[in-house]
């Protein structure tokens, strides 16, 4: 499996994602470099938006796509499911009531890991910058303060109050 082949296996299993799909490519037109992360940003968004909505029917076989992609997929294929699908996964249900954390049940053994792998990383985020290691480059404004309290999602709350811990 190839980049390129990853989100186009994703569109074969998701035929709901067709509506969002067309206006994205609406949107950008003709340019013919949208960028793969950009494309994998549509699918992770769709399976965000499905389950809101309830409709998770095509969940199996879209997570069995995913974990293709980890266990087939070279280094870019991989990235590419690692950051551009499950990282936007995390974040994008992050700000929704329900937390990422349900799409869990859906994940196999390698995109079980890649998740927590990714997981791992904000929190090594989140210690550099509770440790001071993580200031402004000269030049660059200050990181916005955000109120934790303002966020739904434990683990995200948890991952704020930890980079704006005094």
């Amino acid at each position: 499996m190839t980049a390129a082949e990853v989100v186009p296996a994703f569109l074969a299993v998701c035929p709901t994602i067709g509506p969002a799909w067309q206006e994205y490519l609406a949107f950008w037109g003709d340019e013919p470099d949208r960028g793969a992360f950009n494309d994998a940003a549509v699918v992770a968004h769709h399976f965000v938006d499905s389950f809101e909505r309830g409709e998770a029917s095509e969940f199996p076989a879209a997570f069995a796509v995913l974990e293709t992609c980890l266990a087939n997929g070279d280094e870019q294929v991989r990235n590419l499911a690692m950051v551009g699908v499950i990282e936007d996964i995390q974040n994008i249900a992050s700000h929704r009531k329900f937390g990422p954390s349900v799409f869990c049940r859906w994940l196999g053994p390698l995109s079980q890991a890649a998740w927590d792998e990714v997981i791992g990383w904000w929190e090594q985020l989140a210690e550099a910058k509770a440790a001071g290691l993580l200031e402004p480059r000269p030049g660059q404004p200050p990181s916005p303060v955000v109120d934790p309290g303002n966020v739904q999602d434990p683990a995200l709350r948890r991952m704020i109050e930890q980079l704006y811990r005094k």
